[in-house]
């Protein structure tokens, strides 16, 4: 597969990434997979002498037989078709399929219910100041209605030339998924509504306003109104500048900073796979360059197996353990060293120590600490092993740690002088700084959100989407970062045309029909694609084509053994040193959003 094609399956991930941020920031709610009981909220207000209220609830049950109470409450003291001497909420009708009632502020009970069942269970669990339906045996799953109407005698806040209210219509609740807000202004008095609602939107109407939006579970829903004085049926309080007062409180700084912060994000998400194409397009698209799909040569015959490794085979800034096998091999093959391979140990005997190359000194420095001979000329696993499984059992942390690293060294090799001599990786460094500035920001409010209680500290706020959306910018980065660094890198000179001819020589012999094709009788040949298909991580493949085409040699059982052998020493030195490393001991009503008249709402028990 070519970078581009590549490239282009990048791009797709995060788009899917930023579309499914945006569907559940958004669309989808995952909140609600915790609740079992939802409600629609619709209010009709109007605003005239007096202020008559009327709420339909919609409730939504999920589960069958878990409730029997469907309500709303109010902070506020409640009255049923009575005054109070102070602020209150009297309820003129109820209307509903069920039994309901109403308790109100002193506790009595009044409504629809006859059996003693629901009385008792009114009586004892129903809150003062609360209206709602009754079921002894158990709503089941489906949607429930109830109405209410009210006339409301709030505090008011007046100067001679405008009035305050500040009507609270919930504050502890279950998640209300659609609210529709209708006020009705008769006469024209209203001149101003300030919605406290986490997520809405406001329209102006001929006859007053329309609010449409959600809640979260206990998100605030208030309204204050600013209208031009009139006699309203309240409790005054008297102020000096109303209208002030009014938009001082109603700045709201905070919540337009988040609202700005959601836009930023939601903006950045959507466009990330074009900010994406356009930095490819700058730090690292290639020149095209016409190579075969299948190569039947060694690209160059010159080039070490540990830096076509390193270079051509995975990320560019680093080798793996093939790298070290194949160099095994080649050493093996040029009568340098000679690997003998037994049922219970691998021995490679040290024939000529003197290599040129850094990588195959540190390789040969490596062996020479692991030997059966006092002339450090025979390297055995099984010493290895040994050691690894004598260091674990003392817990000997530190000594473990140094073979790691030594292992480190020669499975995940780097040499920034050659790296830097095949490409240019300014564009991954760019992206990886700014990565790391957005993962930090975003992980940072994650973090903030999960343990700070934010859902409940920001009621009139709701952080869920740009909790989302930061998580989904995260992602975003995350999987840019974890390609290799020739994604957003560039390849110096002719060096992207070799990395072509690389693949197309793995893609060969990655091919059992085109590896048919060659005799078997050439050996020389043979032993030689075994070498750098090690090197770019063929080598099970070649020495699957190698036994169907019954070419019998040695190099076959010695490079599948190293492999077995080296691997399996590296996995357990890896595995025992983070037991170690992980083992622990222990030792012992007024002005602004949230001060509204009423509170309360929704619920079930």
């Amino acid at each position: 597969m070519t970078e581009q094609k590549k490239f282009k399956i990048l791009m797709f991930i995060t788009l899917i990434i930023g579309l499914t941020g945006l569907y559940f920031a958004y669309i989808k709610d995952l909140r609600l997979l915790f609740h079992d009981l939802t409600a629609d909220y619709k209010a009709y207000l109007t605003v005239d002498e007096k202020i008559h209220l009327k709420e339909v609830y919609t409730y939504r049950i999920e589960k069958s037989d878990r409730y029997r109470m469907l309500f709303r409450y109010w902070d506020a003291p409640v009255a049923y078709k009575e005054e109070l001497g102070s602020p209150f909420i009297q309820v003129v009708s109820v209307r509903s399929e069920y039994p309901w009632y109403v308790k109100d502020h002193r506790g009595n009970i009044h409504g629809e219910i006859e059996d003693n069942i629901s009385k008792s269970l009114v009586l004892s669990k129903a809150y003062k100041n609360e209206i709602g339906i009754v079921k002894p045996d158990y709503f089941t799953t489906g949607f429930y209605n109830l109405k209410i109407e009210y006339i409301i005698y709030p505090p008011v806040e007046a100067d001679q030339n405008f009035v305050h209210i500040n009507l609270k219509l919930g504050e502890k609740h279950i998640p209300y998924t659609n609210i529709k807000i209708v006020i009705d202004d008769p006469m024209g008095r209203i001149l101003e509504i300030f919605p406290h609602i986490p997520e809405h939107s406001v329209k102006k109407t001929e006859k007053g306003w329309i609010i449409k939006g959600k809640a979260k579970q206990n998100g605030l829903v208030e309204l204050e109104i600013l209208a031009h004085r009139f006699d309203l049926s309240g409790f005054y309080r008297n102020y000096s500048d109303v209208y002030g007062l009014t938009f001082e409180a109603n700045k709201n700084l905070h919540k337009k900073f988040f609202d700005l912060i959601k836009m930023m994000f939601t903006g950045f998400v959507f466009i990330f796979p074009a900010f994406l194409y356009f930095f490819y397009r700058k730090f690292g698209r290639e020149k095209s360059f016409i190579v075969p799909k299948f190569l039947s040569f060694i690209p160059d015959e010159k080039k070490k197996p540990y830096i076509v490794n390193m270079i051509f085979n995975g990320d560019v800034v680093v080798g793996d353990e093939n790298g070290f096998y194949s160099t095994l091999l080649d050493l093996h093959l040029k009568g340098k060293i000679q690997i003998k391979p037994y049922d219970t140990d691998l021995q490679i005997e040290i024939i000529d120590p003197n290599v040129e190359e850094s990588y195959e000194k540190l390789l040969i420095s490596f062996l020479k600490q692991f030997t059966l001979d006092p002339d450090n000329k025979i390297f055995s696993s099984a010493v290895l092993e040994n050691k690894v499984k004598r260091l674990y059992s003392e817990k000997n942390k530190t000594t473990l740690k140094i073979l790691k690293t030594m292992m480190d060294r020669l499975f995940k090799y780097k040499d920034q002088k050659i790296i830097s001599h095949y490409i240019d990786y300014r564009g991954k460094v760019i992206f990886r700084i700014l990565a790391i500035f957005i993962i930090v920001i975003t992980g940072g409010f994650s973090v903030f959100y999960l343990i700070s209680s934010a859902e409940v500290m920001f009621n009139q706020i709701d952080l869920y989407p740009l909790f989302i959306l930061s998580l989904t910018l995260s992602a975003q980065f995350t999987a840019v970062l974890l390609t290799p660094t020739q994604f957003l890198g560039r390849w110096k000179g002719m060096k992207y045309m070799e990395k072509l001819q690389w693949d197309a020589f793995k893609n060969f012999l990655s091919d059992l029909a085109m590896l048919k094709k060659y005799s078997p009788e050439d050996i020389v040949i043979w032993k030689k694609w075994l070498v750098y298909a090690t090197a770019l991580g063929a080598a099970k493949k070649v020495e699957k084509a190698m036994k169907k085409l019954n070419i019998d040699i040695p190099e076959i059982e010695i490079s599948r053994k190293s492999r077995i052998s080296f691997h399996r020493i590296y996995r357990t030195t890896s595995l025992n040193l983070s037991k170690l490393q992980s083992s622990k001991s222990y030792a012992g009503g007024g002005f602004g959003g949230g001060g509204g008249f009423g509170g309360g709402g929704a619920g079930g028990r």
